[in-house]
């Protein structure tokens, strides 16, 4: 027995010895020298090519390998084990040992994130909107509003597809084994094959820019403008779906919403009056404009107090790289610009002037006083803290003044700071908090005959607030975006300066602008796309009033106070049956607590009262809905769009109701409904010598009061059924093109009198249903040409210059601005009629150093 146990022993002593050996020699396998030099290859080709060298094992299940492939290797007398890790690398598989055979298997997949910013190379400027694409994922992702972007993606090395409009397409590869901030450059393009088109279902954009027009500096650059100065309202009036009512007007009617409900941003500060000389001429300087986007659908939750469309300005942050100065002329306006680095490659600024020439002209235009003088003062500066803070502050101060030869003067402007910081805090969440000013202020001469009796009349709006967003990448298809705003406004809708005691003073308002909003932007499957948000507006005014008295016949001073709370949903959802195709169904509620004021019947005017929601109006409200289909073959856009738009507490001023000198003008403001529809098709060729866009909309607006109009339904001022846009251009060669622009469409309506009575010694006209008449057909045409030329300079610069030349109505068309009202006659009444300028040929001079 005794022997027994010792032979067993010796046995197991053995055994266990021999085991030690066997996994001595396993972990020499992995661990003995091996050299490979091998380009990309298939992975089961390499792994037979390393049992060979190494004189090993490997089992794997050949149909789970076929389809991968390596990045290149070439390793001399390493570890098995690091050679190992780096042909699997990025193939979410792993090894190890079981016996004498090194196993091949799954392993859990490990992701990484990469971030960070989309450039353009000459200036540091960010790209808006720029696709950062990983072809071989089929994942891609769009900048946000600041050039930023993240992805969450596998482990590996992955090819990077950088692109952006008028930008070369950019290539990087990376190797992804960590978290990964990456600063990316793209050149600008100068060959139209050298752009690379990225066509994705899993292209996934920002939630900001889902839905949205972007317009940069050379899409703006690319249509023909009254007097050849470049203008962003302009712009936005040729595309489909925006309306304006007459030549010399900056409104912009966007799908049955009227022109003061949309929400116009510079640098996020509100503009309220976007225009100079009336209308003729936007306050966008062409100069410092970085990115336009226009969204006229789906509305994110991150913006609201408008019920139809956002438009958003970003001045260029100036280059942080190099000085440039440019500048251009025409027979409008002068213009300079400056920027350059501070510090260079972390801090810039950016300084322009532009200013009007009308007066030193003298010229006889019928659109605008010949003694009218505009300016716009444009600044901005950065400064880049770290990699994960940036900040950035701008200033706009912007002036008309209009004199006539009796002394009468109207003078209006705007002025809006910004104050930004952008602040990462880390792969996957980005921080911008903004705190902004504006101040719109308008003044215009009463008694203008009588020197000694003139007195002024004056409007504003007056608003500081304070706005934090946050945007949370979770993963591609998975984007949140969250924050909060609140605006503190101080509402002047009309006093006299010289009035003493406010007997003519519209009470003024305090008002507390609030919201907290959800977004989310999501891809349910790969044909199925979500995105929702839910705004919470809130709204308090304090209207006060002075011009009050008690029982005993003394003044005093009362607060009426409102308060309104309501949620503002919005949904997108898309199917997107393939690359290049989309159909969409939008829904957005908006609410709005401010209103302009207008009685005028020009298309044009810079007496603009705001008023806000208060105790005796309701803020208005709409309920949007729109289906839609797009298509973007190669070169090529077709798009159509249906949708249909309810309002409510909609405002309308009484027959013959005053608004200067009227302190009780808010009970002169009736509220009704409206309701608007419409159906858009248009037609893009983007690429090639020739490219334009052709877009017909069919739409109405109706309007129903029930005090006014026998509580009948009326068409609403701004209703226009049929409108045709065609925009052209066609590069002769890179130096010169030819641009030109065509708009036909329906007279807008009118009120008519049907006769005058007798009331102090005045003819009073008598209207019966409003809107019952119309203009003629309005219909123009514009062409121009450009010619660009780029002369070397002392030094190593080169002066890039353009010159241009166009005619504005080509064929002297007469579009009637007003009819003037005859009360002598009622039958001449349609003879006495104002019209906009007519042919009118130009030439403009714009250069950049």
């Amino acid at each position: 027995m005794i022997f027994s146990l010792r032979i067993f022993g010796c046995l197991l002593l053995l055994f266990m010895a021999g085991t030690t050996v066997v996994c001595a020699q396993n972990k020499d396998k992995l661990n003995q020298p091996v050299s490979i030099n091998r380009p990309a290859d298939s992975l089961i080709k390499v792994l037979h090519l390393l049992e060979d060298k190494a004189k090993c094992s490997f089992a794997f299940d050949p149909d789970l390998l076929r389809s991968k492939r390596t990045s290149p290797v070439n390793f001399v007398q390493k570890p098995l084990s690091v050679v190992l890790s780096q042909v699997l690398f990025g193939t979410n598989l792993g090894f190890k040992l079981v016996g004498n055979d090194i196993v091949i298997s799954p392993i859990k997949e490990i992701k990484w994130t990469i971030s960070g910013h989309v450039r353009d190379q000459a200036s540091g400027e960010a790209l808006i909107g720029a696709t950062v694409y990983l072809p071989e994922l089929g994942l891609g992702i769009n900048t946000n509003q600041y050039g930023f972007f993240s992805l969450f993606i596998p482990e590996g090395i992955h090819q990077l597809l950088v692109s952006n409009t008028g930008f070369q397409t950019g290539e990087e590869q990376i190797r992804l084994d960590q978290d990964l901030q990456l600063n990316l450059e793209l050149n600008l393009k100068t060959n139209r094959l050298e752009e690379v088109e990225i066509k994705s279902n899993n292209i996934t954009p920002n939630p900001i820019l889902l839905n949205a027009q972007s317009f940069g500096p050379s899409q703006l650059n690319n249509a023909v403008y009254y007097a050849g100065e470049t203008d962003v309202v302009k712009k936005l009036q040729m595309q489909n779906g925006i309306k304006t009512l007459s030549e010399g007007s900056s409104g912009m009617f966007v799908r049955g919403g009227n022109f003061d409900q949309n929400l116009i941003l510079l640098d996020e500060a509100i503009v309220y009056n976007p225009s100079h000389l009336y209308g003729l001429v936007s306050v966008f300087n062409p100069d410092v404009v970085n990115n336009i986007q226009v969204y006229k659908d789906y509305i994110p939750a991150n913006f609201g107090g408008r019920l139809s469309a956002v438009v958003i300005n970003r001045m260029t942050e100036g280059n942080n790289k190099e000085f440039h100065l440019t500048g251009g002329l025409n027979f409008l306006a002068a213009r300079i610009a400056a920027e350059g680095p501070i510090v260079k490659d972390k801090s810039s600024f950016m300084f322009a002037f532009r200013r009007s020439l009308l007066d030193v002209f003298r010229s006889k235009f019928k659109l605008f006083n010949p003694f009218s003088v505009y300016y716009d003062i444009n600044a901005k500066a950065n400064y880049k803290l770290n990699e994960n803070n940036t900040i950035f502050y701008s200033v706009y101060a912007g002036q008309d003044k209009l004199l006539s030869e009796n002394t009468y003067t109207n003078n209006w402007g705007n002025l809006t700071s910004t104050f930004r910081w952008n602040h990462i805090f880390n792969a996957t969440i980005f921080q911008n908090i903004a705190l902004t000013y504006s101040n719109y202020n308008n003044v215009l001469d009463l008694n203008a005959d009588t020197l000694s009796q003139k007195t002024q009349w004056q409007t504003q709006v007056r608003d500081v607030s304070l706005k934090a967003d946050y945007t949370y990448y979770l993963r591609p298809q998975n984007q949140i975006k969250f924050g909060a705003a609140g605006i503190y406004h101080l509402f002047n809708p009309g006093a006299v300066k010289q009035s003493p005691n406010d007997e003519f003073n519209t009470p003024v308002d305090q008002s507390l602008e609030a919201a907290l909003y959800y977004a989310q932007s999501l891809s349910l499957s790969p044909h199925f796309e979500l995105d929702y948000g839910l705004r919470l507006s809130f709204f308090k005014n304090n209207e006060v009033r002075n011009n009050v008295f008690d029982l005993q016949g003394n003044r005093i001073k009362t607060h009426e106070v409102k308060v309104f709370l309501n949620p503002e949903p919005r949904i997108n959802f898309s199917y997107v049956p393939t690359a290049d195709q989309r159909y969409f169904f939008t829904y957005n509620r908006n609410y709005q607590y401010l209103q302009l004021i207008q009685n005028s019947t020009l298309a044009f005017s810079s007496l603009e009262p705001w008023i806000p929601a208060s105790k005796t109006i309701k803020p208005q409200h709409s309920d949007y809905f729109s289906l839609g289909y797009k298509y973007v073959p190669n070169q090529y856009i077709w798009s159509v769009n249906a949708y249909y738009k309810y309002m409510d507490h909609q405002l309308e001023l009484i027959d013959h109701a005053q608004i200067i000198k009227n302190p009780e003008v808010r009970k002169q403001l009736k509220a009704g409904r409206a309701r608007a529809y419409g159906l858009e098709f248009e037609l893009t060729k983007t690429e090639g010598r020739f490219s334009g866009t052709l877009a017909y909309s069919y739409s109405r607006v109706f309007r129903k009061v029930e005090e006014l109009n026998f509580g009948k339904e009326f068409v609403a001022s701004y209703d226009i059924p049929h409108e045709l846009k065609v925009t052209a251009k066609y590069e002769l060669n890179k130096r010169l093109s030819f641009q030109g622009f065509f708009i036909y469409s329906t007279g807008r309506p009118l009120t008519l009198p049907v006769g005058f009575y007798q009331h102090d010694g005045l003819n009073v006209p008598i209207f019966e249903e409003r809107n019952t008449a119309r203009f003629p057909v309005f219909n123009r045409m514009d062409l121009s040409a450009q010619y660009q030329f780029r002369t070397r300079i002392p030094g190593q610069r080169f002066l890039s210059s353009t010159l241009s030349v166009g005619v504005y109505n080509l064929y002297n068309r007469k579009n009637p601005l007003y009819y003037h009202l005859n009360s002598s006659s009622f039958e001449a009444r349609r003879s006495s009629v104002e019209y906009s300028l007519g042919c009118y040929p130009w030439i403009a001079y714009s250069f950049k150093i």
